[in-house]
Formats: C-alpha cells, sequence, structure tokens
C-alpha cells in the first residue's frame, strides 16, 4: 500500500528482518480471521519503499499452517491496521529439513 493508504512511511529492508502478519485464510474456531508471520526477503532490490511492488520471498514460522496455499492465491499483510500490502503467491516451495 502507498504511504497515504497504510501505515508505513518508510522503505522495508530487502533482507529479512521485517516479520509481518499475513492474513492466508484461515478462520478461528469463531470464525475470526487468524493472522500468521513469515520472514520477507525482496528479491533484486535493497529496499521496497511504501507503494512500490516486488516479488518477494516469504518463511512462514509455522509453515505447516501454510500448506494450503497455492499459486494465485491472494494474501494480505498486516504491520497493524490498516493493510500493509497484499501479495500473489507464485510459487510454493515445501520446507527444507
Amino acid at each position: 500500500m502507498g504511504a497515504e493508504e497504510g501505515r508505513r512511511r518508510t522503505a522495508v529492508a530487502a533482507d529479512g528482518r521485517l516479520r509481518p502478519m499475513w492474513d492466508i485464510g484461515n478462520r478461528t474456531a469463531g470464525e475470526e480471521r487468524e493472522l500468521h508471520i513469515a520472514r520477507l526477503w525482496v528479491e533484486y532490490a535493497q529496499e521496497l519503499g511504501p507503494g512500490e511492488t516486488a516479488d518477494v520471498r516469504l518463511a512462514p514460522l509455522s509453515p505447516e499452517l501454510w500448506r494450503h496455499l497455492k499459486c494465485g492465491d491472494v494474501i494480505t499483510m498486516y504491520e497493524a491496521r490498516p493493510v500493509a500490502g497484499t501479495a500473489t503467491v507464485i510459487e510454493v516451495l515445501p520446507p527444507r529439513g
């Protein structure tokens, strides 16, 4: 999201330090949105500014909760309220190890 739409006013470092929350479609027993954390790396850039787009790589902290995602799914990023951004899944790799 652009700076005028979201909370972020500065660029995100590309190195995986950011660990935002993601709405990946999971719901609690009470049907409330369940958010999950994933480290975020920006591909082919040193940073990602508000409103910019880029390929990113996510490393979920609980990969088993993300297994239902497939190419074409759109997920939503939150750092707080409101929405910080969206992502379209373009590749799914199994966890290592």
